[in-house]
């Protein structure tokens, strides 16, 4: 088994991925020569991959793709025994339409800076999320997470981008179709027990921030830190939709947690249930619904990440 998977989701970013992969191929199977690459043909093909590679030993995964590519490498990863995934670490090549893990491990946006973070970049830990949900038939499912995971308007948001798509690339298409459930927004009453300390509300949102930015570039909680065993919990609470929409461009700059409403709590486990229908994004994806249980999984996975400016 060599011991650099690069694992290449050629349908991410609408047919992105495959042409970064072809530009960047020859450099990065230079720089690290002891490398195979993998195509998915399928979703969850890149799970089933990700977990045959780590049982057979190999200690690098990069996934070729968007954040849904890296998720599904994520979930795969997880399924394996502790002992082998603890010598596994995580990059990837982001060529999808969101990279919001990308973008908040700071990875260089060039071609050569890229290639030589990952051959050369030093691993950390990672927290990750786990949660315990409903699926949309009702039955108990449970995933992983490494950005965020949301309810609320991130939910309806998540269910209006799969039925569109995102012909506008990621970052406008989240744009358009976030001011779209904007303007019928309605706040939903959401029982929640954070650490045990009842929050129940009416709220338009909720979101578990592992990292800083969701949506391909909402800097949700901007300043969170991913290994400290907590999630940043964001709550939006009831308020009128035209105070939604003025508190929306702040989501871009990372201003709105100063709005009145809005909150962040360090969470290490958030039990959400609703009499109502209430969706969720789970890293960008639309899937399932409350009630839901969430944890923290500290320090769960090794990701290549740029060395601190100290070191």
């Amino acid at each position: 088994m060599p011991a650099n998977i690069f694992i290449v989701n050629p349908a991410a970013g609408h047919g992105r991925a495959a042409r970064v992969w072809d530009s960047l191929k020859g450099a990065a199977l230079r720089l690290l020569p002891d490398s195979a690459c993998v195509v998915t043909a399928e979703a969850g093909h890149a799970s089933a991959l990700a977990r045959e590679a780590v049982l057979a030993g190999t200690s690098r995964l990069i996934a070729v793709g968007g954040d849904g590519t890296f998720g599904e490498i994520l979930e795969g990863v997880m399924a394996a025994p502790e002992q082998l995934r603890r010598n596994v670490t995580l990059g990837a090549i982001p060529a999808g339409s969101g990279c919001d893990l990308a973008r908040h491990l700071g990875y260089p946006c060039d071609r050569d800076g890229l290639i030589a973070l990952l051959a050369r970049g030093k691993a950390r830990p990672m927290d990750v999320g786990r949660i315990d949900y409903a699926g949309l038939d009702g039955a108990p499912r449970r995933r992983h997470f490494i950005n965020i995971a949301a309810f609320g308007l991130a939910g309806d948001v998540a269910h209006h981008i799969k039925a569109m798509g995102k012909p506008l690339g990621g970052t406008l298409s989240y744009f358009v179709s976030s001011a779209w459930v904007l303007l019928t927004a309605k706040a939903k009453a959401v029982r929640l027990k954070a650490d045990g300390k009842d929050l129940s509300g009416r709220y338009h949102l909720g979101v578990l921030a592992n990292t800083s930015s969701m949506g391909g570039g909402m800097m949700i909680a901007p300043g969170t830190k991913d290994d400290d065993g907590l999630m940043d919990l964001v709550l939006v609470s009831d308020m009128s939709r035209l105070a939604l929409m003025r508190n929306f461009p702040a989501l871009y700059k990372g201003t709105h947690l100063d709005s009145p409403g809005i909150t962040l709590t360090g969470v290490r486990r958030l039990e959400a249930e609703a009499d109502e229908t209430v969706y969720l994004n789970i890293d960008g994806e639309a899937d399932g619904m409350l009630p839901a249980v969430f944890e923290t999984l500290p320090r769960a996975v090794n990701v290549i990440a740029p060395a601190a400016k100290n070191d």
